[in-house]
């Protein structure tokens, strides 16, 4: 091998290193998950997970809209009173934790969330989900909605328009009847509602159709 090949070959293999190291950093990045706002903002763009829980904002943080990439947020427990429209904006959201605050009503443009897979909504006692499920129904790649502890006492109907749903939370309401329409929900494989005063003959049914049950 002459002088011009060795020179070639050492170039090659350190591009490669380089591509290989480029490509960890990338996935380390990508599976980091950043518990402080400020710290986040500092590089906006490389942002993907985001853990804001237990950290009291009460109005909606704006700043939160310039991490264009963001797909997993929590804002569990942050008292928020309302959810701005502009949350729409955070298109590449995955998962979604908005559990324990103090809002009622879901804006429109959070429609506009088409890759949401996970949805938390439990500990939220306001919720008015008549009017909010005029939003979540047309949430059409959601997997997973939690409505644990929300009080509620009639079975949200829009459940039923979720088609890509399979795994359903709603334990601690004060349900009395779950409806067996959910058979519509062919993709549903697995429902968790304990502490409600549903009949076991309506829970057994629905374990007839298919759907592994938690009571």
């Amino acid at each position: 091998m002459n002088a011009r090949s060795i020179v070639l070959f050492f170039i090659s293999f350190l591009s490669a290193y380089y591509v290989v190291s480029a490509q960890k950093v990338d996935s380390a990045q990508y599976a980091r998950v950043y518990y402080n706002l400020s710290e986040a903002l500092k590089e906006p763009e490389k942002v993907y997970r985001l853990n804001l829980s237990n950290q009291v904002f009460k109005s909606f943080p704006d700043s939160l809209f310039l991490l264009k990439n963001l797909e997993s947020l929590s804002l569990r427990n942050a008292r928020l009173r309302s959810i701005p429209n502009e949350i729409g904006g955070l298109e590449n959201l995955q998962m979604l934790d908005l559990g324990g605050n103090d809002f009622v009503i879901l804006p429109e443009d959070f429609a506009k969330l088409s890759k949401l897979e996970e949805l938390y909504l439990d500990e939220d006692p306001n919720l008015d989900l008549t009017k909010d499920f005029k939003v979540l129904e047309k949430l059409l790649n959601l997997k997973s909605l939690h409505l644990d502890h929300d009080g509620i006492r009639k079975f949200p109907g829009g459940i039923v328009k979720l088609k890509n749903l399979e795994r359903l939370y709603l334990n601690d309401n004060k349900l009395h009847r779950i409806p067996l329409e959910l058979h519509k929900l062919q993709k549903l494989n697995y429902l968790e509602i304990q502490n409600n005063p549903i009949p076991l003959p309506r829970i057994q049914e629905l374990e007839r159709r298919g759907i592994t049950v938690k009571w």
